[in-house]
């Protein structure tokens, strides 16, 4: 039973999808501190952690704010698949690819990827003011991230991969992503997914309109 690392470049939704897959009725776990989120009386905690970390009517620019990050500490049993974070071009070296399945949501164009990345001041953008600067200020930074970044934020040597906005789009390929994992998808997913759109106001509309 192979555990999963779901591996992203940031601005790529990896955090909604680690969110999303733990909301299954499935034996995915991960660990947070000295607690097991993502099955029994732990769904209660997911969701306040989940409701936390993306809450509505906030900027965009604090979307990192409360993120809250899973441990990498190895969980040894035979009856759980334990999920992890993996924000990185490259794996961390304590992670084991032989023994998981790497899922790499992606962003396919790399406009849309520096838009959300500069909206959501993540990956790249991390450093960037959130308030109190020009517009050529914004721009000039914008074009220098731009020459060095590549044409999508695809991670090749994942083994499974999928378009992100496509996914928030798509039912179909939400739901092929539960077959690749041999979960059933619930209503408490779903409702994970409604509230992240929402969080991001017209954003995304924009963004793919």
């Amino acid at each position: 039973m192979k555990d999963i690392i779901v591996w992203y470049q940031g601005g790529s939704g990896g955090f909604f999808i680690y969110y999303y897959l733990l909301a299954s009725d499935s034996n995915i776990v991960a660990k947070r501190n000295n607690l097991y989120l993502g099955f029994g009386q732990n769904k209660k905690m997911l969701d306040s952690d989940f409701y936390l970390m993306f809450q509505l009517n906030r900027s965009l620019a604090y979307w990192k704010h409360d993120e809250i990050w899973p441990l990498d500490d190895v969980i040894h049993s035979n009856n759980t698949r334990q999920i992890f974070l993996n924000c990185s071009s490259k794996l961390k070296t304590n992670l084991d690819a032989s023994t998981s399945i790497t899922i790499n949501p992606y962003i396919s164009d790399k406009d849309k990827w520096l838009k959300i990345q500069f909206a959501k001041r993540c990956w790249d953008f991390l450093d960037f003011p959130k308030n109190n600067y020009s517009e050529a200020e914004a721009k000039n930074f914008y074009n220098k991230i731009y020459e060095i970044t590549p044409k999508n934020s695809k991670i090749q040597s994942a083994d499974y991969h999928f378009d992100f906005l496509q996914f928030l789009q798509d039912k179909n390929q939400r739901q092929q992503l539960c077959d690749q994992l041999n979960i059933q998808m619930n209503s408490r997913m779903e409702d994970y997914l409604s509230h992240y759109i929402k969080c991001h106001g017209t954003f995304y509309h924009k963004l793919t309109h």
